[in-house]
């Protein structure tokens, strides 16, 4: 795209992108699988997520917005990278969690100590 195509009044551009409109169909169908995909992988990590969560399962639900995000939005890249991605985190996460309860020193490792 070439400075002088840009316009800021340019709403269809400014909405739709450059992208032909049978894309909102594809991005809607990506979204609702990897919607679903999401909530699979959620409801697997467990109760613990619905509540308290710990630094290592914030940074799995971060990392989890930006691995559905890419597949969500464009052509370029696959679902089924997305889910293999969801499913490879959630085996981490099941992974680092059940370390936990087998070695208090692993978890202090990376949770910290609990302050008063």
């Amino acid at each position: 795209m070439n400075k002088d195509d840009i316009k800021i009044d340019d709403w269809y551009r400014i909405l739709f992108g450059e992208a032909p409109p049978e894309i909102i169909v594809e991005v809607a169908i990506r979204s609702i699988i990897l919607y679903m995909a999401l909530v699979f992988v959620v409801r697997l990590l467990g109760k613990r997520t619905n509540s308290i969560l710990t630094i290592t399962e914030k940074a799995v639900f971060i990392t989890l917005g930006a691995i559905v995000a890419m597949p969500m939005h464009g052509p370029t890249h696959g679902i089924v990278i997305g889910v293999i991605v969801l499913l490879t985190i959630l085996v981490l996460q099941r992974s680092l969690t059940r370390n936990f309860f087998i070695s208090r020193s692993w978890e202090k490792l990376m949770q910290g100590r609990l302050l008063p």
